[in-house]
């Protein structure tokens, strides 16, 4: 009797749920973690048509970005180390008998795209600490489009505007839209070759590699951390090609076995001939060619990657993601029949292993190649660089590395960033696994969903990829760095807000983010980046010319070359050479082999008897351990009567920052 009654229970609880699946297509995993008569309706959903609150946060969210985009020309305190540095070689002479750009890449160990970009601006607007900033700002604004329409084309228009929002008000894109250095030029290229690797996924021709292989030699001149990227992309291209067969023969399997036995298909299935399925796992990035039908020309998303999830496919109008089979506005008037008589030709001609489906992932490969050829004529100085600098000044990273970079691009050090974690984390989780069923509701897939998936593993793989080099051949880790894999965290979190499906929600989390994030952004951009304008204040009111002062470390120069009096003498050590540039070759060798009391000896002399001897210096620098410390004793063993002029900053209130010794003759 009572396993009948059981039994009855468990019959009205299946045709429930199957009725419920019908009209919300939920899966098992879905009613696992809630179940479907408890599932609210799409009540006031993203999607309706605006009102009041609406437009009040359209208003809101405009005048956040606005802030965003003035905040990041208000950064004009000193430049530290590595903004004076690429200032110091950007002003250098293309050409010429003395000293010239390429010289100063050598000694840097940088390829050179930034720094002529940067010798052009010098040369229009002048090299202030305002002019030369102005020109990350102006390229940390200029990226906004095309990750707009990146996102708007694997995604859909609401994830691209938030994208947009959110990248605008990120901490991580203020804080290096206010530095003179490539950073924001290499989230500029990254949208770019995005746009042209999906451009390659959809419609593979000559043209569309050619753009694909000038983007990527161009990120690779500009970083060669973005070498990390470039290899995580040519792995997930190769994993298009190799595993993609294998899943779509798994899934035809279990699709045969399920029609035979009379049993409806497993949620996702894709049809035998694989054209609902793309990239790694259930779909992927990008179609592998015109042959993929389900995904429009304008689209490089499968639709069951953009319509799997309700939140994901509603703009702020209505559905955005086209049906199968739908053509985008860019190709709508082209002739159907036309672009099917040219894909059947390509198909007979391409032989049997370059089909539809794989031509997209192999373009994309030859685009890659292609990057290797664009960076080629730079190959020498590449190599020269990689056996001789390097990044002396760190030790390289833990994989515990790659969770902090995901907080530094959530909301950066500062409390209110910590606090926008929280939020950032969120969207991410929802971007990567999250469907809504509707209201305010969230249900996650522990498989994780496309597109998301996909961007996740384009930017942790990368990451992964910088952590495991660095300890293969010991190069240091730089948060900074991480700008290479920027791009596809921000549209994870792009697609992660179009999961919410409720309006309120909705507007409320965009506006605290971007809100939030444009507050600690700004409160990150006003610290102090040097103590240099502090210490040219010391050094105006009490050194004089003929004065003296030594340098330790060297990379406090840069920075103080900018600032300090040009009576002054200023030498670094332990090379006694001018204090504007830091020369990275055989940096550590050079270091241990210095004599710091011989320097010293150096300095005492050239000031002689009537002028004073300053040290600026700080002892937590790599390589530079003992060195100061021996300067330091030498100098005060030469001339006991010696004070501190400027006490070293806290971390917290400066980056760059060391003390200030006089050293008055007797």
């Amino acid at each position: 009797m009572r396993t009948c009654l059981v039994g009855r229970i468990v019959a009205r609880l299946a045709a429930a749920h199957r009725g419920q699946r019908g009209r919300k297509g939920l899966t098992v995993t879905d009613v696992a973690v809630r179940p479907a008569e408890q599932l609210p309706g799409p009540v006031d959903r993203v999607g309706d048509a605006p009102d009041r609150a609406g437009r009040v946060f359209a208003v809101v969210v405009g005048v956040l970005v606005a802030a965003s985009v003035i905040v990041r020309f208000t950064a004009n305190q000193a430049l530290w180390l590595d903004e004076a540095q690429s200032v110091a070689i950007a002003r250098l002479p293309l050409g010429g008998s003395g000293v010239t750009m390429w010289d100063g890449l050598l000694q840097d160990g940088s390829p050179p795209l930034y720094y002529l970009v940067l010798h052009g601006w010098i040369a229009v607007f002048g090299e202030t600490n305002l002019a030369v900033r102005s020109l990350s700002a102006v390229i940390n604004i200029a990226a906004a489009w095309p990750l707009f329409v990146l996102a708007r084309r694997v995604v859909n228009v609401r994830a691209a505007k938030v994208t947009v929002v959110l990248y605008l008000t990120s901490p991580f894109a203020l804080y290096f839209g206010t530095e003179t250095r490539m950073y924001s030029l290499i989230v500029l290229l990254t949208a770019l070759g995005g746009l042209a690797l999906e451009r390659v996924l959809r419609a593979p021709s000559v043209r569309s590699v050619i753009g694909l292989s000038l983007a990527a030699g161009c990120l690779a001149l500009t970083h060669y951390w973005c070498l990390y990227l470039l290899l995580t992309v040519a792995v997930w291209l190769i994993g298009l090609l190799t595993l993609r067969p294998w899943y779509r023969a798994r899934r035809a399997r279990q699709l045969g076995v399920a029609s035979a036995a009379g049993a409806p298909s497993p949620p996702g299935a894709v049809s035998p001939s694989g054209l609902g399925a793309s990239g790694l796992g259930a779909s992927g990035l990008g179609s592998a060619g015109p042959g993929s039908a389900p995904n429009g020309p304008g689209s490089s998303l499968p639709a069951t990657a953009s319509l799997a999830r309700p939140g994901a496919g509603v703009a702020d109008g209505g559905p955005t993601a086209r049906p199968p089979g739908a053509r985008s506005h860019r190709s709508s008037g082209r002739s159907a029949s036309s672009g099917r008589s040219q894909t059947s030709g390509r198909s007979q001609t391409s032989g049997r292993y370059l089909t539809a489906q794989r031509r997209g992932p192999v373009y994309g490969l030859l685009g890659v190649i292609g990057g290797a050829i664009v960076f080629s004529p730079w190959l020498p100085n590449f190599f020269d660089q990689l056996a001789h600098t390097g990044t002396p000044w760190g030790e390289p990273a833990s994989y515990a590395a790659i969770s902090h970079a995901y907080g530094q691009w959530a909301g950066g050090p500062t409390t209110l960033g910590r606090l926008l974690l929280f939020l950032i984390t969120g969207l991410a989780a929802a971007g990567i696994a999250g469907r809504s069923p509707g209201g305010r509701f969230i249900l996650i897939d522990l498989r994780g969903l496309e597109p998301g998936r996909t961007m996740f593993f384009l930017a942790t793989g990368t990451l992964v990829v910088a952590v495991t080099a660095g300890k293969l051949v010991g190069n240091a880790w730089a948060d900074r760095y991480t700008a290479t894999a920027f791009v596809p965290f921000l549209l994870v979190i792009g697609l992660g807000a179009t999961v919410i499906g409720d309006r309120r929600v909705f507007h409320g989390v965009i506006a605290v983010a971007a809100l939030v994030g444009l507050l600690a952004g700004t409160t990150d951009i006003r610290r102090e980046r040097s103590q240099a304008g502090e210490a040219a204040q010391v050094l105006q009111r009490l050194a004089k010319p003929g004065d003296v002062m030594l340098v330790c470390p060297d990379q406090l120069g840069p920075g103080l070359a900018r600032t300090v009096p040009s009576w002054l003498k200023v030498y670094v050590v332990p090379t006694y050479a001018p204090p504007d540039r830091v020369d990275w070759v055989d940096y550590e060798d050079r270091n241990k082999a210095a004599d710091g009391q011989a320097i010293a000896r150096r300095a005492v002399t050239e000031a002689g008897p009537q002028h004073t001897v300053f040290l600026a210096g700080s002892g937590s620098y790599r390589t530079y351990e003992e060195l100061c410390t021996v300067v330091r004793g030498a100098l005060q063993n030469a001339r006991p009567h010696a004070d501190e002029v400027m006490e070293q900053g806290l971390p917290a209130k400066v980056s760059e920052n060391y003390s200030l010794l006089r050293f008055q003759a007797q």
